[in-house]
């Protein structure tokens, strides 16, 4: 079995020793990712953080490879339409620059 420690405190960092000799250090609210259930077992450290309620153990049950769900295969990108130099965005919406179009409203004005 695997667990997941969490740090239920609400304001600033917790250092979890494990049983292999490192420490974790987990944020507010954060947790930490699958571990060996043997870094938490015989653990005064963690069985006193637990008492003190600062975390929380998730035990989570491991999947056969029967279990587990087959992979979905990604689909291939669809290329991108390039575009020639002359050609445009779309036939039935031209585009003008900003600038061609001060130059034409200048010349209705006049």
């Amino acid at each position: 079995m695997a667990v997941r420690i969490r740090s239920l405190l609400v304001s600033g960092p917790l250092m979890v020793p494990l049983s292999r000799g490192v420490s974790l250090r987990l944020s507010p609210g954060a947790a930490t990712e699958e571990l060996a259930d043997v870094e938490v077992a015989n653990n005064a450290k963690i069985d006193e953080l637990r008492e003190l309620r600062l975390i929380d153990l998730e035990w989570v049950a491991e999947e056969s490879p029967e279990q587990a769900p087959d992979p979905v295969p990604e689909e291939p990108p669809e290329p991108a339409q390039q575009r020639s130099a002359g050609e445009e965005a779309s036939p039935a919406a031209p585009t003008r620059s900003a600038k061609g179009q001060r130059a034409e409203t200048r010349a209705r004005q006049r």
